[in-house]
């Protein structure tokens, strides 16, 4: 076989790399094409060694890449508690992307009593109730309960103001809590998923609003 046969071959499937949408696959005909054109090289009259020496770099760069790019696409199985998070919260993402919001995260459980919220100090984390209540006070005077799919804080993380009421568990609360300058940091690098969060903290936000307005209602129409 010609030398020259694997030039052409190699060009080809470089060609053929250049057609494709799909990243992956664009990867892989260039790793081909590196490893294809290294006949080539060699068989000349005087092997090349400095061609070859590229041709391996880009091979490997390349088959790395498409390595990475396959572990990326792999199904993603979520556990029965992540998949709980998904559907309270993120039915608008994908696992993959549930996956990464909850590992930048910590899972916690907060016994009765433990307050979440603190009124006149920053929140420095916001937490997603999964199972369990918690009590939400202004000097003293209950506003409403919190529960399941309810967001701690996320009024604070929208405005980033310092926090007006307490919020304080009355039993048992399991919740996914993230410090505020980490959410943010991924946030900022994730623009699409800010996205979906900031519209679930709006809808979270204006239920709340809803339910203690509500509550608020029923405790002024009560005999004295």
């Amino acid at each position: 076989m010609s030398a020259n046969a694997f030039i052409n071959a190699a060009n080809i499937l470089m060609l053929l790399a250049y057609t494709v949408r799909d990243i992956l696959w664009l990867r892989l005909l260039a790793v081909s094409s590196s490893l294809i054109a290294i006949p080539y090289f060699a068989l000349q009259r005087t092997p090349q060694r400095v061609p070859i020496g590229w041709s391996v770099i880009f091979a490997g760069i390349n088959l790395f890449q498409s390595w990475r790019l396959f572990l990326e696409r792999r199904p993603v199985k979520l556990t029965p508690e992540e998949d709980e998070v998904r559907q309270l919260a993120f039915p608008d993402l994908s696992p993959r992307k549930v996956l990464q919001i909850l590992s930048i995260g910590f899972w916690s459980t907060v016994g009765p009593g433990e307050r979440l919220l603190e009124s006149g100090r920053r929140a420095d984390a916001t937490s997603l109730i999964i199972r369990g209540k918690v009590q939400v006070s202004k000097e003293g005077r209950v506003l409403g309960e919190l529960g399941a799919g309810d967001v701690v804080g996320s009024a604070l993380l929208l405005s980033g103001a310092v926090a007006d009421v307490d919020a304080v568990a009355v039993e048992p609360v399991r919740n996914v809590r993230w410090l505020t300058g980490t959410l943010e940091r991924y946030l900022h690098a994730n623009p699409d998923t800010r996205i979906v969060l900031q519209r679930y903290l709006s809808r979270d936000l204006a239920v709340k609003v809803q339910r203690m307005s509500r509550t608020s209602l029923q405790g002024s129409q009560m005999p004295n």
